[in-house]
């Protein structure tokens, strides 16, 4: 009997790209694909470790297995040890998949089962899957209903390392998902997965549990380019009317772009849609994170809200905002349809957000409507402040390659009777063939190999039924989302089409060394994960109020800062970095 489940609270050139690509690729490296037998698990005849692992011996293996390939960069994958579509006597039962419903498919489809790329998925694995879906806005409450229901489909795709209490061994203890060990193995039926992890060390250990064991089908950026696709963007049109001609590189840089546009007719030179953007745009110039975050000279887990950099920050965002350079409304929330029209009539000149949905939006829409928004409409992307010229960007944007901010990682539940089909199913998006389908879609139709990449063709680039260039990819391939596979960079190459995309692209990732001070994918314990919200209820609700007041002058940081420190000690901030820092020592030694 399963145990009881529990209620959860919860300047880029695309020649540079195409390189990246091409050395992970590298065709089958001399791989021989034979017919899988029925079952490659422990049930083989081989011996098991310690954390799982099955290993035969040479006779019984039914591929020749690549060596580790572990240059610098992630690569692609690039095995296809296992046969598909599978034998039909196995594929007997169609697969339940839960997953939240992405925005790009619910354009075009009311669920991902009309979409072509879950069509090739279950054609080319030859294996029979109905994908399930929330309501979009309610993902976090009913995924909480799903888990204490008692009832589970057999794959859900969420994020397990912090939105779900106690993490990936707590869920596997309560009886939520399997451990893997035996599929994610040389001979299982998931070795391409484990392929991938051999060519990639870094991701293998993010993957795992503190246990050294895997748990998920995870979600990989599988380049540094997809790693930070988010950054300060300002309209250079703007800029170049009210005849600002220097840097956009320092605190004083910005400050002196901001008057100037001001001077020149700009009602809200900076806006954004909320707080949480705000932050994102500026505070690397302090040496900074929203919340938690590793110091990138100690590698000691820190709080971002108690350095004294973020006192420096919230004054000049006062000092901004009382010069009228910043948009006070930022501390209500005005909504992205709200800050999109500011940014295309020129009411506000600057902001932060994405290279697809904001930059090439702008773009797009000002384009196709030069009467309305100007023949010399520009939007470019600027790198995050620093503080002084030369300082290199530290604390700025990044993700690690395991994206565990995207609920996207993919497992495989107790109540799941077929969990070695799962595997299987599961496993084909990373076989080098399965990752360009499930990337780019079907070979000849949504895309064709020009240099050995895969390349969008008409029907995505320029729809014949009118589709987005976003919605057709998502019709055809989830390279423009996330889930459960390795992320391919050369459909950003292609999704990012302007030349002030590109550059963007490449400003917000050479030019940075940010990663370092993210937080990596740990897993707090069950003890720890309960702690941890009593007191970050609380601490949160105080850092937000704090904020407003400090940010529009209705108190005094300089002041009242040795109270709102010790406040924040005294409601348990100390013991939550502690909390954080047990988890990083467990995953450093993983």
């Amino acid at each position: 009997m399963r145990k009881t489940k529990k209620l959860v609270t919860t300047l880029l050139i695309p020649s540079v790209i195409a390189t990246t690509v091409l050395s992970g690729c590298g065709g089958n490296g001399g791989n021989t694909q034979t017919t899988t037998p029925a079952s490659t698990t422990a049930s083989s005849g081989g011996s098991t470790t310690a954390a799982g692992d099955t290993t035969q011996a040479p006779s019984d293996t039914p591929w020749e297995l690549l060596d580790a390939k572990t240059e610098e960069g992630l690569t692609v994958p690039r095995s296809n040890y296992l046969t598909y579509p599978v034998d039909s006597s196995e594929a007997t039962q169609t697969l339940k998949y839960w997953l939240p419903l992405p925005s790009n498919v619910s354009k075009n489809s009311p669920t991902c089962n009309e979409t072509e790329w879950a069509r090739l998925w279950s054609e080319q694995t030859g294996i029979k899957v109905e994908f399930v879906h929330p309501t979009q806005g309610s993902e976090t409450e009913e995924f909480g209903v799903l888990i204490a229901s008692g009832t589970l489909p057999d794959i859900i795709e969420w994020e397990w390392t912090t939105s779900y209490t106690g993490g990936p061994s707590a869920a596997a203890k309560e009886g939520v998902l399997t451990i893997l060990d035996e599929y994610i193995s040389e001979y299982g039926v998931a070795a391409d997965l484990w392929q991938y992890l051999q060519d990639n060390p870094i991701v293998d250990r993010e993957v795992k549990n503190d246990d050294g064991s895997y748990y998920c089908f995870p979600f990989i950026r599988g380049d540094k380019y997809l790693q930070c696709t988010s950054g300060p963007l300002y309209r250079a049109d703007l800029l170049k009317k009210a005849g600002y001609e220097g840097k956009l590189e320092t605190i004083a840089d910005w400050t002196a772009a901001l008057t100037a546009l001001k001077e020149n007719g700009v009602e809200k030179p900076l806006a954004f849609q909320d707080q949480n953007y705000l932050m994102n745009f500026g505070m690397n110039a302090y040496s900074i994170r929203p919340g938690m975050m590793i110091d990138d000279k100690t590698g000691e887990v820190k709080n971002g809200y108690m350095e004294e950099g973020y006192k420096q920050w919230v004054m000049q965002m006062n000092e901004w905002m009382n010069a009228g350079l910043l948009d006070s409304e930022v501390m209500t929330k005005i909504g992205r349809s709200t800050m999109d029209s500011q940014i295309l009539t020129g009411v506000s000149a600057a902001t932060y957000g994405a290279g697809g949905g904001y930059l090439g939006t702008y773009l797009t829409t000002a384009k196709a409507d030069p009467a309305t928004y100007g023949e010399d409409f520009d939007v470019r992307a600027a790198n995050f402040p620093v503080l002084n010229e030369g300082d290199v960007v530290m604390y700025g944007g990044a993700s690690y390659d395991y994206a565990t901010t995207s609920k996207a990682s993919a497992v495989i539940t107790e109540d799941c009777k077929v969990p070695e089909l799962a595997a299987k199913f599961l496993n084909y998006c990373y076989s080098q063939n399965g990752h360009r389908m499930i990337n780019f879609g079907e070979e000849g139709v949504s895309f064709t190999m020009v240099n050995d990449l895969p390349t969008y063709t008409d029907e995505v680039m320029k729809n014949p039924n009118g589709l987005s260039v976003a919605v057709a990819m998502a019709h055809w391939g989830r390279g423009n989302m996330s889930g459960a596979f390795v992320q391919d960079p050369n459909y950003i190459i292609q999704y990012y089409e302007t030349e002030q995309q590109k550059e963007a692209l490449a400003l917000w990732n050479d030019e940075s060394d940010s990663q370092k001070t993210l937080i990596p994918p740990i897993t707090l314990t069950e003890e720890e994960s309960k702690r941890f919200a009593v007191l970050n209820g609380q601490v949160d609700t105080y850092i937000s109020e704090q904020r407003t007041k400090f940010i529009t002058g209705e108190a005094d940081v300089q002041a009242e800062w040795d109270n709102y420190i010790q406040t924040l000690k005294t409601l348990g901030m100390d013991e939550m970095i502690s909390i954080y820092q047990a988890a990083l020592e467990r995953y450093n030694a993983r």
